[in-house]
């Protein structure tokens, strides 16, 4: 903000900020937050739409070393209620005006939760009894301090300055610390290997409260000088038109959204898309095709990115040829001396390179546990201090890595984690649900979809529709749901007589593809992890018996 002041720094879908209006916003927030009585240490739940104001929140409440927890506008009343129980939060700020009632939704479990004491609303209608954000942003209140009164709040390097969120295998979502100096230093190193400079213009299409923009987007455009341009939309056509009106050089994409963008011909051609050196992709595998569109048709860098809200990127660099961009995810991100990452078999051995293995990794770069789930920890971290990542790799001889799998049942939707657990735990809430578990079946542009085997209570009746009012009366985000429903009277079984979800995923994965929803080659390569193939299936080689009862 000192050295370019009058640069912009932040365009949204109605307006721009420079790098000095960013600061006095934040300041001024800084300010109110201050005398409104949140203290150091506090943890604040932060729901906003892709705006700029978000960015004056976020550095208004660092600036007093007030930590926000960065749920998402998707989040409804069963994740936000969790997430201000967990953290005991002081304070819940939430969009107004939106098609969803935020307001009514905190107003449902705010007598659930004595220690939330202040309520700010952003956008729309003032609400009685909540703080308006829009109106604290207009009063000037820095007049009544001196001009350094807030340098005496600057928190320590190693604080944290964010909670970010992770979907919980056994509950619901963990909380994810991570410290000013991890976010800097990947901002760094990030930025160099996306090649971006002080003259970039960073197109961010994603939630930016996610990690995935907080650290590879806004972040090291912020630490470069360069300009970040965001909106609520996903439709390729904003995008174009953004690029286009923007002068748009780098944007992060989840892999569905490319294959949105390759399909959208007619309105690619109505827009200047020449100023779009990179495209970046993560969350999930990319296919070589999505790649090769990117690199031969538009003409641009790619970048492929592995990354973890828990721990630093693995990624290709945005000069590598395209073998290396299809083929690999590349190499860490950031020095050696900040990561040690291995390999490693059932027993904790390191593999050989070549060789499939779990990736563990270890260094001043990885968090250092989840926030208050000391059996979570437990289960992550080894004697080694190595976090388990779950995430099954190669490492080729040039030392770029390949992912090939994971080894949980996460469920990679659109590139949004989803974990089956939870969901599974609120279906046998219904009367008429006796067990049920979910997978992830294959689809052709989000990865996978959510697919749910229920067995039903003597008499019970439960259709997929029933199933839906009930996700929606429990209050879970709708990506979440499952998109398929199978009854089932037994269930396959481990030796260890639990519930075979492997087998499971190549039961819905043949169905699908005699159906014709699928093709062979997408089946395959979905089954390819759990080591089966739809000949399997097809042959009678393996045969799937729905008759067993899980212990």
């Amino acid at each position: 903000a000192a050295a370019i002041p009058d640069k912009v720094a932040i365009i949204d879908d109605t307006q721009e900020v420079s790098y000095r209006e960013l600061r006095q916003r934040s300041d001024r927030l800084a300010l109110h937050f201050k005398k409104i009585g949140l203290e150091y240490g506090d943890f604040v739940v932060l729901i906003t739409p892709n705006v700029v104001e978000f960015f004056s929140i976020l550095f208004g409440l660092a600036r007093i070393g007030v930590i926000p927890v960065m749920c998402l506008p998707r989040h409804r009343k069963l994740e936000v209620s969790h997430m201000v129980n967990l953290h005991k939060a002081r304070a819940i700020i939430v969009p107004e005006g939106e098609k969803f009632d935020f307001v009514g939704m905190v107003n449902e479990f705010r007598s659930e939760t004595p220690f939330l004491e202040f309520f700010f609303t952003l956008g729309g209608t003032p609400v009685e009894n909540w703080f308006s954000l829009d109106r604290l942003l207009k009063e000037e209140i820095e007049n009544d301090y001196p001009e350094d009164y807030l340098g005496q709040f600057r928190p320590d390097p190693n604080d944290i300055v964010a909670e970010q969120l992770s979907g919980g295998t056994t509950g619901l979502s963990k909380g994810i610390p991570r410290t000013h100096n991890e976010y800097i230093c990947l901002w760094d190193y990030v930025g160099r290997r996306g090649g971006m400079t002080d003259e970039s213009v960073f197109l961010c299409m994603t939630p930016v409260a996610h990690n995935m923009p907080f650290s590879a987007i806004y972040g090291p455009m912020f630490f470069r000088g360069g300009t970040t341009v965001i909106t609520k939309s996903t439709r390729p056509e904003d995008a174009f038109r953004l690029i286009e009106k923007h002068k748009v050089t780098h944007v992060e994409l989840v892999p569905v959204v490319v294959t949105y963008w390759m399909e959208a011909v007619e309105a690619r051609q109505k827009y200047d898309l020449s100023s779009l050196r990179v495209i970046g992709c993560g969350a999930q595998k990319v296919k070589p095709a999505l790649v090769k569109w990117c690199m031969e048709d538009l003409g641009v860098y790619f970048t492929n990115t592995f990354g973890m809200t828990e721990g630093p990127h693995i990624c290709t660099r945005w000069h590598n040829p395209l073998e290396v961009q299809c083929d690999t995810v590349g190499r860490p991100a950031i020095l050696d001396e900040c990561l040690v990452v291995k390999l490693v078999d059932d027993d904790n051995k390191e593999v050989k390179p070549g060789e499939v293995g779990e990736m563990v990794m270890k260094g001043p770069l990885t968090f250092k546990g989840y926030f208050r789930a000391p059996e979570e920890n437990v289960k992550s971290f080894d004697a080694e201090g190595f976090l388990h990542t779950g995430d099954l790799m190669s490492l080729r001889p040039d030392g770029r890595y390949v992912v090939e799998g994971r080894k949980k049942d996460t469920i990679i939707r659109g590139g949004e984690n989803i974990y089956p657990e939870p969901v599974e735990a609120l279906l046998v809430e219904h009367p008429s649900v006796r067990n049920a578990a979910v997978v992830g079946m294959p689809d052709a542009k989000l990865g996978e979809k959510l697919c749910s085997f229920v067995q039903l209570t003597e008499g019970g009746k439960f259709s997929f529709e029933d199933m839906k009012q009930h996700m929606k009366d429990k209050g879970i985000a709708v990506f979440q749901w499952p998109e398929r429903f199978e009854l089932v009277q037994g269930w396959p079984l481990t030796g260890l007589n639990k519930i075979d979800k492997r087998l499971l995923r190549a039961h819905i994965t043949n169905r699908l593809f005699e159906e014709g929803a699928i093709s062979k080659e997408l089946g395959d390569e979905f089954l390819k992890r759990d080591k089966l193939s739809l000949d399997d299936l097809q042959t009678g080689k393996l045969k799937i018996n729905f008759t067993g009862s899980p212990s």
